[in-house]
């Protein structure tokens, strides 16, 4: 299924997300590949984001899933992370699964997704791992699955970019901690999550156009990604078998992420390749975005309904 038929069977539902469409020069997937970003899967309560006050959000996405599920053939799910909220919920997915039986049920069993593990959901991961069964869930996935092909995509949550939230570093207790508090900041003001994420972005925006020689008044649009030049060393890492998980070299170009919750698609050549960095953005606060790829075809899409 290509990306113009996937949303013809929507029937309006889905679309393109700001025209967040690109197509590589040779295939990155056999297949179609659904990317669904972070959820922070609550429990209902004031620091639900994707719940957020309103059980509209809930329906549209088990009509997302429906979806899915009625066109699964030759069709795959990756949940980029994040699906849960455990850092509120101090680790008990029992108050998840209470909450949201229909979509965790059309996750694991009708589905069947690869999981990416997040910074919000990684002691999912860490306690499966400890007991010799991660469950489809890993660090990275790569892209095609077939192993006799050089990997084109890699995908993973983005919380490895992020210094405050590495999970893998000492430094991503920072932001674990900052979560947890803002998080019974909202049994007070359920809206403070979003009201310090747009002072937080509107600084490192400043400092982002200033440190690569732009004006705000003259790019009103810029859009760098701050996690881009990461993860074009990355691929380009792995590209050159200097990666210690990677036995062969491989043809990576597009690196699939989500994370920081705003749905960006970015290009940029370096040598004799142009790569790409597409993230999925979210379904918390009212997002609905997800990444699909297909073939040499890859976007970010919306889903209204």
């Amino acid at each position: 299924m290509t990306i113009k038929e996937f949303i013809e069977k929507s029937e309006g539902r889905a679309k393109v997300h700001k025209n967040f469409i690109r197509q590589a020069a040779k295939e990155i997937s056999d297949g179609m590949i659904v990317c669904i970003p972070d959820m922070h899967l609550l429990d209902h309560g004031p620091g639900d984001d994707f719940y957020d006050a309103d059980s509209r959000n809930i329906d549209r996405f088990t009509r997302f899933l429906d979806f899915l599920v009625g066109n699964r053939t030759n069709l795959h799910v990756i949940q980029l992370g994040d699906m849960f909220e455990l850092w509120q919920t101090r680790r008990n997915t029992n108050l998840v699964y209470q909450a949201y039986p229909n979509i965790l049920g059309l996750m694991d069993n009708e589905l069947g997704p690869t999981y990416v593990v997040g910074n919000h959901d990684i002691d999912i991961y860490e306690w499966y791992r400890d007991q010799g069964e991660t469950f489809n869930r890993k660090w990275r996935h790569f892209l095609p699955d077939n192993q006799r092909k050089k990997k084109r995509a890699i995908l993973e949550h983005g919380f490895q970019a992020d210094f405050f939230n590495n999970q893998g570093n000492w430094s991503g207790a920072i932001g674990r901690t900052i979560t947890e508090i803002v998080g019974y900041m909202e049994y007070l003001d359920p809206d403070i999550d979003v009201i310090l994420s747009r002072a937080w972005d509107q600084l490192k925006r400043g400092f982002t156009i200033y440190n690569s020689g732009f004006s705000a008044t003259k790019n009103p649009d810029f859009n760098e990604h701050e996690h881009f030049k990461y993860y074009i060393d990355l691929m380009a890492k792995y590209n050159t078998g200097e990666t210690d998980d990677n036995e062969e070299p491989t043809d990576l170009v597009l690196a699939v992420i989500a994370h920081t919750h705003k749905a960006r698609l970015i290009a940029r050549p370096r040598g004799k390749r142009t790569y790409y960095l597409m993230d999925c953005g979210s379904w918390v606060n009212g997002g609905h975005e997800f990444g699909v790829i297909s073939g040499k075809e890859f976007a970010v899409l919306e889903w209204n309904a």
